[in-house]
């Protein structure tokens, strides 16, 4: 049997994780969001699936018998972590440049004009 404090505060996640579920991908697709900002934003994202882990694991071991109940909240905020990843590794790729510059023309011995 749940008790009313772990089923509030399993609501308050779920509540949390909705309305972040409806904000960070706004915020992931934002043409000038920074890689900073992403990573801040993954940062707080960990904070809340530490949190929930440790919600769930108390829950366990209070004897509560709905704990699956939070593993649908972690699934959500592990998804938008894996969106807010995907996101850093597009900064990463851009930042790639794989046009040959002008000292690379040189080092090859290829003739600048």
């Amino acid at each position: 049997m749940m008790t009313y404090e772990w089923h509030d505060t399993l609501l308050r996640e779920e509540d949390l994780a909705r309305r972040a579920a409806a904000i960070v991908p706004r915020m992931l697709a934002h043409p000038v969001v920074t890689l900073d900002q992403i990573s801040r934003l993954r940062g707080h994202i960990d904070d809340c699936i530490d949190r929930l882990g440790t919600l769930l694991a108390e829950m366990e071991n209070a004897g509560v018998d709905q704990v699956f109940l939070g593993a649908a909240i972690r699934d959500a905020w592990q998804s938008l972590a894996d969106k807010a990843d995907e996101r850093s590794r597009l900064f990463e790729i851009d930042f790639v440049d794989v046009h040959p510059t002008l000292s690379d023309n040189k080092d090859q011995g290829v003739a600048a004009h």
